[in-house]
């Protein structure tokens, strides 16, 4: 060991290895400055804020994340969301961690009681802090902080793309989420999660280095669909005045038909003279009425017939007593 740190102290400064020691490697020194500048993203800019509405800290820096403005960063996150996704796949991860905390305490447990019969107070327990390691109120406000922001990030990204902020990026939710929909039936979850992580990394960065072709054919494609739509907008105007015209003549032919109907259907009735002098109720009576009316025949319309009855002759009483 000696031997290796006499090597790397006589090693010249410039060199690369001593580089390494010193921590002043030009690579370290950049990812140093990726994960610096990463870290300090997270303050709001101008260019994310708005008057009306409230803006986490964290779209500052998923912006720079996902656009590969620190390329070491964005890497070091992209290969570690990668690998972790294919672990916990294909290494039963929760058991392994069961598997080091039995060995851990088995370890500490066996040490502890075979240092008894030796004399000694305990192997383990020589090695205890005289205080116990406590988590500081102040660092736990700062994580709580930071996942109350992160809950508010998603939060707001989600109504921004609810009520088509940005119709591109709602679009673009429209699509991601659709294949998700047909996907997940044939491919498992940790697949569409993989494909997921790698089109999150890799799709902005394609964008951003074909920006104006892609910028381009949006444009056209844009254009396409704004002419096809007021085509169709002409088409179905015109279509919808012809029908207008259409009904509103066939309710004019019918309103005619209606009226003749009902003309024809109701019965003449001769008018009667009105005896009011225009200025007030009328005053005829129901004589007057009555006075247009044929007058009942004082002749019967058949002559009378004669009724006769038979003469009865007074009998005596005492004949029906013989």
């Amino acid at each position: 060991m000696s031997d290796n740190t006499h090597i790397l102290d006589a090693a010249p400064e410039g060199t690369p290895a001593q580089q390494v020691i010193n921590g002043t490697h030009p690579i370290i020194q950049e990812t140093r400055a990726d994960f610096r500048g990463l870290a300090n993203s997270t303050h709001i800019n101008g260019e994310y804020s708005d008057a009306t509405q409230p803006v986490s800290q964290f779209h500052n820096f998923f912006y720079d994340l996902f656009t590969w403005k620190f390329p070491t960063a964005t890497g070091f996150f992209f290969l570690s969301a990668i690998l972790t996704i294919v672990a916990f796949r294909y290494v039963n991860v929760l058991r392994y961690v069961f598997k080091a905390l039995y060995m851990s305490f088995g370890a500490v447990t066996l040490l502890e009681i075979a240092g008894k019969p030796l004399g000694a107070s305990g192997i383990v327990s020589s090695f205890r802090p005289r205080r116990y390691y406590t988590v500081p109120r102040e660092s736990m406000e700062n994580v709580f902080q930071q996942i109350h922001e992160l809950v508010n990030f998603f939060l707001l990204e989600f109504q921004r793309v609810i009520y088509v902020e940005n119709v591109f990026t709602s679009l673009s939710a429209f699509v991601a989420s659709f294949f998700g929909y047909f996907l997940i039936k044939y491919i498992p979850f940790w697949a569409l999660l993989l494909l997921a992580t790698v089109t999150a990394f890799t799709a902005p960065l394609i964008y951003l280095n074909n920006k104006e072709v892609i910028d381009d054919q949006i444009k056209l494609a844009s254009d396409f669909v704004n002419a096809q739509l007021e085509s169709t907008k002409k088409v179905t105007s015109k279509y919808a005045a012809e029908v207008a015209a259409r009904a509103q003549h066939t309710a004019a032919d019918l309103q005619s038909k209606v009226q003749t109907y009902t003309h024809k259907a109701s019965p003449s009735v001769s008018p009667v003279p009105d005896k009011s002098n225009g200025n007030g109720p009328s005053t005829a009576t129901a004589h007057d009425y009555l006075s247009g009316a044929p007058s009942v025949p004082s002749n019967p319309p058949y002559p009378r017939v004669p009724v006769t009855h038979p003469s009865v002759e007074d009998e005596p009483l005492s004949a029906y007593g013989e």
